[in-house]
């Protein structure tokens, strides 16, 4: 049998064998690295910009890096947003104002005060809007790579506010200037300098408040404009002769009592006049220029020297006396007797009262509702009308004319000086003449008196004895038939009321006093 050996096949060994890890890579390897190195570039921005979508739309957040003007509110929510601007701008923030004249002079105001006010919600809504637009992802990326986005504030500004609160500084602040003025010192007038006052220029700061808000805003300082305001008249000195001669002239006021035939005349005081010089600034020319409250003062003064129970009858109105003060001239008042009271006594009528107090009986019964002749008792308070109710025409001045009844003469004043004096006849003692203070109030050339069947030549009625029976002055009466009456009676009572005076000497006063001429009549 034959001896056969079994052989094993060998596998040749290669001269290197190295580690599988470390085969070497194909081009194809190295392309396929790259590709995932640069898919994962890629991803993770995208990733990182979507997480942060995803956090900003979810949690309502403001993107990273937005800033309202100068305060970071990346990454806070609307809500917190609006609180943070609010407390910034509005509440925790104040504004120095400080004057242009004078640095350590300052007011410190909150922003509302200054009319400035930022809406905290609109700013918001402005920042938490950026990155949310219809293309959101460039705002979204740049907000990624750190960038920043500025948001301005919404700020308004209501002139009206600013306006009230500078108003209210100015008039703090404000310092009239001091005109030059004279004065009378060691026996000479003297010149005294004025002196600058200052004032607010409330459009100037207005106008900055408005310009430069932001700035304003942010640096919490502006400066108040105070100017200097210069008096019109500095220096008196070369018109010191010229208001010494002005205030030397008289410059007074009249008025007149026609009930008292008193004339009253008041002087304005010297520190009046001095206090209203005025000197033109361009001419320099001189006057005087009362204030009005000044004079009314003066007018309320010289009322209270009447005394009680007299007043103005028309009150002096402060501007035309200065006019007329202006023009040189003096203005005249008449003086008012105010209503008075009478307590009857026993024995007294209405006749007897009306006679006593000279007011004719039908103004008293007229002022006293109900009362009557037959009604009249002692005890009783009447109502007593005013004196110058018997006066219904304007006063004329320098013209009177007196009637003595007891004398039984007329004396006729002009000017001062006794013009005539004549006999007269006044009523017999059956029907007294009043005695009082009347007034020219008609004329009639010939006048007829039905009752009596006679005519009174030149007839000036003067008071209402009753309403529609005007007692009066006139010449001798004429019967109808051509009577000439009380020819030899003049000089004793003979009418029935009225004043009669010669034929000639009625004519004159006829032309001579027109009507408001004040006639006296006395006891």
């Amino acid at each position: 049998m034959q001896n056969v050996k079994t052989m094993k096949k060998l596998t040749p060994q290669p001269k290197s064998l190295k580690h599988p890890s470390r085969l070497p890579r194909t081009k194809a390897d190295r392309g396929t690295i790259l590709a995932i190195l640069g898919a994962m570039v890629i991803i993770l921005p995208l990733l990182l910009i979507s997480a942060t979508i995803i956090l900003f739309q979810i949690r309502q957040m403001n993107l990273p890096g937005v800033i309202v003007y100068d305060q970071a509110v990346g990454m806070i929510s609307r809500e917190d947003t609006v609180a943070l601007i609010d407390a910034y701008w509005n509440q925790n923030r104040q504004i120095q104002l400080t004057s242009s004249q004078n640095p350590e002079e300052f007011f410190l105001l909150t922003p509302g005060e200054l009319g400035y006010w930022v809406d905290s919600q609109a700013t918001a809504d402005a920042a938490y809007h950026f990155g949310r637009d219809a293309d959101p992802f460039p705002d979204i990326l740049s907000a990624a790579n750190g960038n920043t986005q500025v948001i301005m504030p919404v700020l308004y500004f209501n002139e009206h506010t600013a306006r009230q609160t500078l108003t209210a500084i100015a008039e703090d602040l404000a310092i009239p200037p001091e005109e030059a003025k004279i004065a009378y010192q060691d026996s000479s007038w003297v010149a005294l300098p004025g002196k600058a006052g200052r004032s607010v220029n409330i459009e100037t700061t207005l106008s900055a408040l408005y310009n430069q808000a932001l700035t304003i805003l942010q640096t919490q300082s502006i400066t108040l404009d105070v100017i200097t305001v210069e008096p019109e008249i500095s220096d008196l000195t070369l018109v010191l002769d010229d208001i010494e001669t002005l205030i030397a002239q008289e410059v007074s006021f009249h008025a007149y009592d026609p009930i008292t035939d008193e004339d009253y005349i008041w002087s304005v005081p010297m520190e009046h006049k001095q206090s209203w010089v005025k000197v033109d600034p361009e001419t320099f020319e001189v006057r005087l220029s009362p204030v009005q409250e000044s004079v009314q003062n003066l007018l309320d003064l010289w009322e209270d020297d009447l005394g009680p129970g007299r007043s103005w009858d028309k009150p002096p109105d402060p501007e035309t006396l200065i006019e007329n003060w202006a023009a040189g001239k003096t203005i005249t008042s008449i003086i008012k007797h105010d209503p008075t009271t009478y307590r009857v006594g026993a024995g007294e009528s209405l006749w007897s009262i009306s006679l006593k107090l000279g007011m004719p009986m039908w103004r008293i019964m007229d002022a006293n509702e109900g009362l009557t002749i037959n009604n009249l008792e002692a005890g009783m308070t009447l109502t007593i009308p005013s004196k110058n109710d018997l006066l219904p025409l304007p006063v004329v001045l320098n013209k009177r004319i007196v009637i003595n009844i007891s004398e039984q003469r007329m004396t006729i004043d002009e000017n001062g000086a006794v013009r005539s004096t004549h006999l007269v006849s006044t009523g017999m003692a059956d029907s007294p003449t009043m005695a009082g203070v009347f007034q020219i109030q008609t004329h009639e050339i010939n006048a007829y008196a039905s009752n009596w069947d006679l005519y009174m030549p030149h007839f000036m009625g003067i008071y209402e004895a009753w309403p529609g029976f005007m007692n009066g002055i006139h010449g001798l009466p004429l019967l109808s038939n051509g009577q000439r009456l009380w020819a030899n009676a003049l000089g004793s009572p003979a009418s029935y009321g009225c004043i009669i005076l010669d034929l000639a000497a009625a004519e004159d006063l006829y032309y001579w006093a027109e009507p408001g001429v004040v006639v006296e009549i006395t006891n």
